[in-house]
């Protein structure tokens, strides 16, 4: 026991990130795999889709329509086939889900612009089959799991319709009866239905997001400290190592246990040592990059995993990260304070000859906390010579 100055003890309320953050790792993943599952489902799509132009030209090749119906549907259907096949070559970025989304909505516009120049502005403002396609569209935008395509998405395309409306009626006479003729009255209510409905559609996506972000979130987290669970680091230390391995960049894992623990459990509660966690978990997540991954391994035990960091780095970080723990004392009340400290043990690529997969380097960092422990706790290992420590302390 102490008496320096107490600190505050900091919580994680386990919520989803606000509405326009990025998604955390655990629903980017989810999102990633969301626009491959899109990107097969647009191949198909596209492939039902050139049925009935091909009919329609193959049987009336004289009129332009069917022409520009086919055309428009071949250029999407190429399109699509290259956004898969550029997908599964592992070329995500984070962009991706705004610009194959853009391309989505942009496509049915395209096909209602056509039908307004070789056919009539009304063909184009009352279209059924192809207007409803926005909505498979905005409905696709969900499965990125990332609200912010949702809504950029969803007023894209209502700009995008509300602009052809509004250069339709600039440019014609939408009651002339030709038009009324061929494609039935022109009704400003029926339009403006329309953009009811796109809205709709676009609050109903973020609804769907926001839903299973927070289900996701609640699955891969660990509810008392809020930091990554067990599950979610054991998917993302798999996910990250073949991409250090795909990118030939650094990666180091630290593995983490809270000294004596047991003592904190037994001499001021399970309570207090709850508090002690979510502490220690918050000092760890503090120092973090957005790439780094922290993760409660189970008990009073921590991961990290540190992506594009050489092994030396990721001992200096961690220790800097011993020294703040262990300065910063659990508040008891009363004026009491009790310090916490932890143990770690570092692995890295390509620096461990073992650490090629992820038992290989979890094991090389488990054997190097187990070694910190032995020599008196309170310290950082990053190598397995026993009588030298890995860090300057």
């Amino acid at each position: 026991m102490q008496s320096s100055p107490p600190a505050t003890s900091l919580t994680k309320d386990v919520t989803p990130p606000p509405i326009w953050a990025p998604p955390d790792p655990a629903l980017a993943d989810a999102g990633i795999e969301g626009e491959a599952v899109v990107a097969t489902v647009r191949v198909l799509a596209m492939s039902l889709l050139i049925i009935a132009p091909t009919w329609n030209l193959l049987h009336h090749a004289e009129e332009l329509i069917h022409i520009t119906g086919f055309t428009v549907t071949l250029v999407a259907g190429l399109v699509a086939v290259f956004i898969r096949w550029w997908l599964k070559q592992g070329r995500w970025r984070p962009w991706v889900g705004f610009a194959t989304s853009a391309f989505d909505v942009s496509m049915v516009t395209l096909a209602l612009v056509s039908f307004l120049v070789v056919a009539s502005p009304m063909v184009a403002l009352n279209s059924t089959v192809t207007f409803e396609m926005y909505f498979l569209a905005l409905v696709a935008t969900s499965l990125r799991y990332d609200a912010r395509i949702c809504i950029a998405i969803g007023l894209l395309t209502i700009g995008e319709y509300g602009a052809l409306w509004a250069f339709a009626a600039s440019r014609y006479d939408l009651a002339d009866p030709a038009y009324v003729l061929r494609a039935g009255p022109y009704l400003p209510v029926d339009l403006w239905t329309r953009m009811l409905l796109l809205s709709v559609a676009t609050l109903l996506s973020v609804t769907i997001v926001r839903r299973a972000q927070r289900l996701l979130y609640l699955a891969s987290h660990d509810r008392l400290t809020g930091l990554f669970n067990r599950a979610h680091f054991d998917r993302a230390l798999a996910a990250t190592l073949q991409s250090a391995a795909r990118d030939e960049q650094p990666l180091s894992l630290a593995m983490i246990d809270v000294d004596h623990f047991k003592q904190i459990n037994d001499a001021h509660g399970h309570v207090l040592g709850d508090r002690a966690l979510r502490l220690v978990a918050e000092l760890l997540a503090l120092d973090m990059r957005r790439t780094d991954i922290v993760a409660r391994y189970g008990g009073e035990e921590f991961v990290i995993i540190l992506p594009g960091t050489t092994l030396d780095a990721a001992v200096v970080r961690i220790e800097a990260l011993r020294r703040t723990v262990s300065s910063t004392p659990l508040d008891l009340g009363d004026g009491r304070t009790v310090s916490i400290a932890f143990s770690a043990g570092v692995a890295g690529l390509p620096a461990d000859a073992e650490a090629t997969d992820a038992r290989g380097i979890l094991d090389v960092a488990d054997r190097r906390l187990l070694q910190a422990k032995r020599s008196g706790r309170g310290r950082c290992v990053g190598s397995d010579l026993p009588t030298v420590e890995a860090a300057t302390r």
